[in-house]
């Protein structure tokens, strides 16, 4: 009986592999963007959640997959949702169902009408098989993750929360492929101000412009910030020690251009700004300081920022900054975070950047 329990083919083709033994391809549903979801199989990483489209990336052979977060390896299989198992244990288990259903069938001598029919003479016996209509089973509910990126190496096109460093498929550092996709938002953003002048009116563009450099100084800063911690826990850091050289040292010293060098050279032994002209540093902080009277004085020039940058503005006015200055300032942001990237990390492809238990 247990032999004819599920029948080879149908929609999940169906293969018998050995005694009591099956295997199924059950095909797991993707989100509106044609990616799977994926999650690390290690307890400790965070978020350890992504997604991946099928059919990009390494195609051949039976590949790994990597964790975009903390590069743990493992077989596709490990990397399946709490969701994506949920669903696949529910249509097994509808399978085995019909199943146990036709195989008692089998048994009864019970044909395609359903029923049986024993007439004894003196009394007739009819025998049914009635099973509750399947409950439907719902498909597997996944988070949104908004951040894609196609890897440069092997062209997979995957999605991730935040600021992730490798890549699913082939396993090599793409830190910078997610950040200069990150900025491209905000160039994307940029592109977009001259008509939403023309519609809307300056104020909103001039609040389009103010936004840009806020996103433009915050990506700068979250950058630093994650390439510290990597340097610090390949140094052997624990979490907690890190936590305390962010909390104690770091502050929002990454929003400031000086101070940025500085945190850099005393933690990461390297020069910031290395070969960047100073005149083109001078620019970058005072298009970083507009972010100050952007963010606490609506825009207006105040004497504080004045004092900074020793600009031409009037007190009380509104602050200037134009569209070229914001692109110039992430083309720089661009070219200072990528040589940090590549003197701290030359072996990027191999370092694995530990989990803390």
């Amino acid at each position: 009986m247990i032999g004819d329990l599920f029948q080879p083919g149908g929609p999940y083709n169906v293969r018998k592999t050995g005694p009591d033994e099956y295997s199924f391809k059950i095909p797991i549903p993707e989100d509106e963007h044609g990616r799977t979801a994926r999650k690390c199989p290690n307890a400790q990483c965070s978020p350890a959640y992504f997604k991946v489209k099928m059919g990009t990336g390494i195609t051949e052979g039976d590949p790994a997959v990597f964790c975009p977060y903390c590069r743990t390896t493992g077989e596709p299989s490990d990397f399946m949702t709490d969701e994506q198992k949920r669903y696949g244990t529910e249509i097994l288990g509808q399978e085995a169902l019909k199943g146990a259903e036709r195989a008692l069938k089998q048994a009864l001598g019970i044909g395609a009408s359903g029923k049986k029919r024993i007439d004894a003479g003196f009394f007739a016996l009819e025998m049914r098989v009635r099973a509750d209509p399947p409950k439907p089973i719902r498909h597997p509910f996944e988070e949104e993750v908004l951040r894609g990126v196609v890897c440069p190496h092997c062209g997979l096109d995957h999605a991730v929360f935040g600021l992730a460093t490798w890549c699913p498929d082939c396993g090599r550092d793409i830190f910078m492929t997610h950040v200069e996709a990150e900025y491209a938002v905000v160039r994307t953003t940029l592109s977009d101000i001259e008509r939403r002048r023309q519609e809307l009116g300056p104020r909103i563009a001039g609040r389009d412009l103010e936004n840009c450099i806020e996103d433009m100084v915050s990506i700068y800063e979250a950058v630093l910030k994650a390439m510290l911690v990597r340097h610090l826990r390949l140094g052997g850091m624990t979490e907690e020690e890190v936590e305390t050289v962010l909390r104690k040292e770091v502050r929002n010293g990454f929003q400031n251009p000086e101070c940025a060098a500085e945190i850099v050279r005393s933690r990461m032994n390297l020069e910031l700004y290395d070969g960047l002209p100073s005149e083109s540093v001078l620019r970058l902080r005072n298009t970083f300081e507009k972010r100050h009277p952007i963010t606490h004085n609506l825009g207006v020039t105040d004497r504080k920022y004045l004092e900074k940058v020793m600009a031409a503005e009037q007190e009380g006015k509104d602050i200037r900054v134009s569209r070229e200055e914001i692109e110039e300032a992430i083309g720089l942001c661009m070219n200072v975070l990528t040589a940090l990237h590549q003197r701290a990390f030359r072996n990027g492809n191999t370092q694995t950047v530990p989990i803390p238990q």
